[in-house]
Formats: C-alpha cells, structure tokens, sequence
C-alpha cells in the first residue's frame, strides 16, 4: 500500500483519473490517497470511506483543489537558473525547431500535389482510406519529405540530446515525422505522429527500416515488402489513425515533470496543443518565433537555434556563443526577444492586437532606427 502511495505523490491539482481508478482496483485507503493529493493530514475526516472517495473524485473530475501559481520568470538569468536545476523536463519540439522538408514550402508535398491536381485537398494524400485504395500516389509525392540519407541536425535537436546526456529529460514529444531526432533513447522519445524510422506491410505486418525503402522512394515507387510483397505504409499517422500518445502517460509525466520546454510550434494541433494545459502549474519556457495562445513562465523568441545556442553558451555547455545576452529585449514581463544570427533577421513589429516577431524577410538594422 504505501508504494502504491509513493507512485502517486505528489498529485498535482487535476489528479490522474488513472490513479482514482487505480485506487479503486487494487483497494487502497482512500484517507492515504486524499493525504497524498492534499499534502497534508486528513486523520481529522472521519466520513465513510463511500464520501471519502467521493471526495477524491471531485478533486479528480472538477479540479476541487486551487491551483499552483506558475512562476513568471522576468530576467534571463532565472531561465538559465530554472533549467539548470530541472532534472525532469518535458520537451515538445515542432517544425520551428527542426530541418526537415516543409510539407507547406513552395516546391513542396502539398504544392506538388496541388499543381498536379491529383486531390482536391492535398492533405487527402494522408487520408488512410484513400492509401488503402491506391498507395502509389503517396509515393509518387513521398521524396519530397523522405529524410535525406546523410541529414543534417538543428540545434535544438543537439540541445534536446544535451538535456537528455545531462539525465535532465523526461520526455520529448515530437510533432515532427522526420526522424531527425538524435541522442535520446526509446523511452524517453514518442513520436506524436509517427515517423519515417519504421514502415510495416499492410499485408502481413512486417516491420521495414528506413533504409529499406529508401530506393523505392527515390524511385517514386511504392516500397514492398521483403517477405511476402504486400504494399508498404509508412510509419507516418495517417488520417484514421491514432496518433502516438498514451493518456496516462501523458498525465504521469504531468504529475513528475519539472520544467516544459516548447520549441518551434504554434500549439495549434490537437492533442499536443492539449499538453501545456496539462501540465499548466508546471514552469514552462516557449521558445519560438512568435507568442502562442498559452501562458508560459517565460517567453523567448527568435530563431529556435539562435536561442538554444545562446542557453547551451550560457550554462557552459558548448562553445557556440550563440547570441549575446546583453543584446536580448525584454519585451513584456516575461518576453526576452533574441536578434538572429541567420541571414533573417529578426525584429518586432506591433499591430492593435499583438505583438509579431518578424524573421520571414532580410533586415537592414538601420531600417529599423
């Protein structure tokens, strides 16, 4: 029993669900649980037991419990101080944060499509229904966002494979399909939307590494299968498909995290967008172009391997330096805007309604004085 308690604490204030149900499987006392949710001694609840998880139950189901406030980091010193001491940081990286193909760019998968008018929406080329009827349309596209054999790496892939050699991660959840990931182990890696690493046969199952098909991808041939010839699907989620996510996972790595780092995404996609939700009493850093619809404990924005350039230098991790701290903005409470390094540039522009980091045009300094 006290293990089974030890497993559970401490919970934060949206309680897994699991753990209730959990709780009921395997009969633990539920004054142990309430102790271990609250943080303090309920000796003095002398209710039925009936009540008592009635209780846990409300905590669970309708957030019974006042929330934690998240700290709000106003200086760039307190960033670096909070991921130097987190040892359980989440990680979510999204396209911003990564060199693969852009399915959107012009000259793209989904251009390529379009132009070819081969779907009436180009996303239909990751519709399962239709893969299962013709697959050899998806691979008559699939070179354009097929991982080249010697790939090149961003920063934050290189700073997400610090964190984990330093045992600071977690858990990293990718949107990205690339298989650009590098440096950290299964356990610590789910691919929300599947990736390139493994395709299987839609006839017997059989699972295929990337490199087994990579002459029929470049061949714009549908890949088959080395035992029996069945057609080959990626490891991409497809539309239809259930994405890589575990629910209780998900909320026992919101119960034990430390720090959430978000790289490079917009958060706009369901379930990850669901994430930072989760796990909202958690200290969270965005790093990113621009702001997103969530409260972060600190913002900072610019060009993702500028920024994590720029953290590594500082915590004495590498030797890039990165961008100088002293010529970081605050902007906002919580807001640190990075100039770039790239051939970009970075500035901010303000409308009525927001405030927009700007890096999709070279920038003359002097046009900004």
């Amino acid at each position: 029993m006290e293990e089974q308690v030890a497993m559970m604490r401490p919970v934060s204030h949206f309680a897994p669900r699991s753990v209730l149900f959990d709780g009921l499987e395997y009969g633990a006392d539920p004054r142990e649980l309430l102790a271990s949710l609250l943080q303090k001694d309920v000796s003095e609840i002398t209710e039925s037991e009936d009540m008592v998880w009635k209780k846990l139950y409300d905590l669970t189901y309708h957030g019974g419990m006042a929330a934690s406030q998240k700290p709000i980091l106003d200086n760039f010193s307190s960033v670096l101080s909070l991921i130097e001491k987190s040892n359980k940081v989440v990680v979510i990286l999204g396209a911003g944060g990564s060199v693969g193909p852009d399915f959107r760019s012009v000259g793209g998968l989904y251009d390529s499509i379009a132009k070819d008018g081969v779907f009436d929406d180009p996303c239909q080329v990751f519709d399962l229904e239709y893969f299962q009827k013709d697959p050899s349309i998806f691979w008559r596209y699939a070179h354009t966002i097929f991982p080249d054999r010697q790939p090149k790496h961003s920063a934050a892939h290189y700073f997400i494979q610090e964190l984990e050699n330093r045992g600071k991660l977690l858990r990293l959840y990718t949107q990205n399909v690339d298989a650009l990931d590098i440096g950290v182990p299964p356990k610590h890696l789910r691919t929300v939307h599947g990736s390139w690493r493994e395709s299987y046969c839609m006839k017997c199952g059989a699972l295929h590494h990337i490199e087994d098909i990579r002459d029929a991808v470049e061949k714009r041939e549908v890949p088959t299968c080395h035992f029996c010839g069945g057609a080959i699907k990626p490891g991409i989620v497809f539309f239809g498909q259930s994405v890589n996510l575990n629910d209780y996972e998900l909320e026992m790595d919101a119960h034990a995290a430390d720090l959430l780092i978000v790289i490079g995404t917009s958060l706009r996609v369901a379930p990850v967008s669901e994430i930072p939700k989760l796990m909202k009493n958690v200290p969270s850093i965005l790093i990113n172009r621009e702001t997103v619809k969530c409260d972060f404990s600190a913002e900072l924005l610019g060009e993702c391997d500028d920024v994590v350039r720029t953290i590594e230098y500082e915590l004495g991790w590498e030797a890039d330096e990165g961008v100088n701290p002293e010529e970081i903005q605050t902007y906002g409470s919580n807001q640190f805007i990075f100039p770039s390094n790239s051939e970009l540039g970075a500035r901010i522009e303000t409308t009525s309604r927001n405030q927009f980091l700007v890096t999709s045009a070279p920038v003359d300094v002097d046009d900004l004085n």
